[in-house]
């Protein structure tokens, strides 16, 4: 047998992250005020829910974000539409939790409509650590709507 080239990884699975994943589609009517997290998710919190999570994105931002679990669900839920609003989601996005359950947090990815990622996570903005906050359901969330390109009607003669 020859020698490993030099980088090479020991073991294939070692360049997989095996951390547990799920994505959610953003729409503004269902999740702004709480995210459900899927049902067959939960097994990956070992038989505790936490009561609370970090959610951070790829610019090393973070949120600290409550866990409530009702009879409906496990939902994310203090924190979240705080997490809504900074992150200025719009309809269709499509957001990738990976939680890794070493620190009880969610790195979350997001791509537009276009299926590219949001160009926003790898920014070099200041770290921005948000303090626990208390919301309501009440409060409102301004929800950058999509720019879309909007033809006016034409008039035929």
């Amino acid at each position: 047998m020859g020698k490993r080239g030099r980088g090479r990884p020991s073991k294939v699975s070692s360049i997989f992250n095996q951390d547990p994943e799920f994505f959610e589609i953003f729409l503004p009517n269902r999740i702004s005020h709480q995210l459900r997290i899927p049902p067959d998710f939960i097994k990956h919190f070992d038989k505790k829910i936490p009561g609370a999570v970090i959610l951070k994105d790829l610019a090393g931002r973070i949120w600290h974000v409550d866990i409530k679990q009702t009879e409906t669900g496990v939902f994310l839920k203090n924190g979240w539409m705080r997490f809504v609003n900074e992150k200025r989601l719009e309809l269709g996005q499509v957001m990738v939790f990976r939680y890794d359950t070493s620190s009880t947090s969610f790195t979350v990815r997001i791509f537009g409509r276009n299926a590219i990622k949001d160009e926003d996570q790898d920014s070099k903005k200041p770290f921005n650590s948000v303090k626990k906050e208390q919301e309501s359901v009440a409060d409102p969330i301004p929800i950058r709507k999509s720019k879309r390109n909007r033809r006016k009607p034409q008039k035929y003669a």
